[in-house]
């Protein structure tokens, strides 16, 4: 059985020819980091033995979810000490290539690309922001406070007590549906002022509650790539809106900086 290369990124080629990862254990706990250069790039990389990452093994591992907890959460980590020290290219969980030749291959295929990007990705962080809410607090809110609704409620209130049962009925579910309108805005308008400090964004699917472990809905999930400059307007703008709307249900999560994962839109092939 032979070495196969485990990639965590892409780096521009230090021009002093030094290597500053090679103290840092690999995925598999044994061999280093290391950079191998291919040109203007270098690949962060370390070796993984065929026996324990091969295409088989690795498909069995997959499923073994303390396994992929406990190696991505170190490649998550190592994602995140690189990214200290250098512009990097992520490359995604287990991007494993059988030979130096085909991970050369890669690099040169997507050579211009990875220049651009990592030009693209210098001097600036990705940010995530996830925004929780209260529904039963919102929806309270919105019966309270919209005169639509308070005056639907007059109007029942004149009404005989069958009527009533009815209306009132029909009333709580446009209350919903008025509380839903109110999430999705209250995420839209936060994005359309956080895009004004980001160079690029992306809106992502809510999570449901089994994912978050969380009491509260997701109602926003979203990701900018934000220049470094601006970082602190970007977060002040968060802080701002989590502060004046803390009452009505809303929770704002802001996390990072991260390796920018979801501005990397590379079509690697894995070998």
């Amino acid at each position: 059985m032979g070495k196969f290369i485990y990639l965590y990124g892409i780096i521009k080629s230090p021009l002093d020819g030094a290597d500053p990862f090679s103290s840092m254990k690999g995925i598999d706990d044994e061999h280093e980091v290391h950079l191998k250069e291919f040109g203007e790039l270098s690949a962060v990389v370390c070796h993984v033995d065929e026996s324990e990452y091969g295409e088989e093994v690795l498909e069995e591992k997959t499923n073994q979810m303390e396994w992929v907890q406990k190696k991505a959460f170190h490649h998550h980590e190592m994602l995140m000490k690189l990214n200290e020290e250098k512009t990097i290219i992520p490359m995604k969980f287990c991007t494993i290539y059988q030979s130096e030749n085909s991970l050369a291959k890669m690099i040169d295929d997507y050579k211009s690309q990875m220049l651009t990007l990592i030009e693209q990705l210098d001097g600036k962080e990705e940010w995530n922001l996830k925004i929780y809410c209260d529904r039963e607090k919102l929806t309270k809110l919105v019966a309270d406070h919209n005169l639509n609704i308070k005056e639907k409620k007059e109007e029942i209130a004149q009404m005989s007590k069958g009527r009533q049962y009815l209306e009132t009925r029909k009333l709580d579910q446009y209350i919903e549906q008025e509380a839903e309108k109110e999430e999705a805005q209250f995420g839209s308008d936060l994005h359309g002022q956080l895009i004004e400090w980001s160079i690029q964004d992306t809106v992502k699917k809510n999570w449901k509650r089994d994912v978050t472990g969380r009491e509260e809905d997701m109602c926003w999930n979203s990701a900018y790539l934000v220049p470094l400059k601006d970082v602190e307007n970007f977060l002040g703008l968060i802080s701002e809106a989590s502060e004046k709307h803390k009452d009505s249900g809303y929770i704002l999560e802001v996390t990072g900086p991260w390796p920018a994962y979801h501005f990397v839109n590379l079509l690697q092939s894995e070998e």
